[in-house]
């Protein structure tokens, strides 16, 4: 029997080991000047900020009122920040973007909402952009923890979650799109590793 789903508030960081690498991977990796970014779960805004401050235009989502205000405190010029919850139907909403953001954000709307869910969501942010950023967790608990089951992967293992990731990714962006870098990178005590990807849509 399905659990039921807790919507709790979570406190979460806004850091982790390689916080600074990430951000730069993802600048380096937009691919134009003054682009327009929708960060998907924006949480306290410091991506968004650090992207406003290379010259980029970002709108940052936050379902939590707590992460939302923080970030609006802190909101940097080139930024904007609203309260929303993320459903395909919003992203399908929305304009056109030059890059979405996915970070830390997918496997909560897994936990959440569950997986053909999750799987909504990305196929709309891949309808509405050419290019995402997606941090993936390798930590199973991270998916599981509002009782929702597991996604097929092994616990920790980076390649076996990568794999699971692209199949993901083949399943819901479609043969279009390519992955061009997935690297993994350092993350807390908990969860040694994060995966981090830079997908492309190519025209074809």
């Amino acid at each position: 029997m399905k659990l039921p789903k807790f919507r709790r508030h979570l406190n979460f960081g806004s850091r982790h080991s390689s916080f600074n690498e990430r951000n730069q991977l993802i600048a380096s990796g937009i691919g134009k000047e003054h682009a327009w970014i929708l960060d998907i779960g924006s949480n306290l805004g410091e991506t968004s900020n650090f992207l406003a401050s290379k010259g980029h235009f970002v709108v940052g989502a936050e379902k939590f009122e707590k992460e939302h205000k923080i970030a609006c405190a802190k909101s940097a010029p080139g930024t904007a920040f609203m309260r929303t919850s993320v459903t395909p139907e919003f992203v399908r909403s929305t304009p056109h973007w030059d890059a979405i953001l996915l970070l830390s954000v997918l496997h909560r709307i897994y936990a959440f909402e569950g997986e053909q869910f999750m799987r909504s969501v990305l196929r709309a942010c891949g309808e509405k952009t050419g290019r995402l950023f997606i941090e993936g967790s390798t930590r199973r608990a991270r998916y599981t923890d509002q009782g929702n089951p597991a996604p097929p992967f092994t616990d920790f293992d980076t390649a076996d979650a990568e794999r699971w990731h692209q199949e993901v990714f083949r399943s819901e962006l479609g043969e279009q799109w390519q992955v061009s870098a997935a690297q993994v990178l350092a993350h807390s005590k908990s969860e040694p590793h994060r995966l981090f990807f830079h997908a492309e849509k190519h025209a074809g």
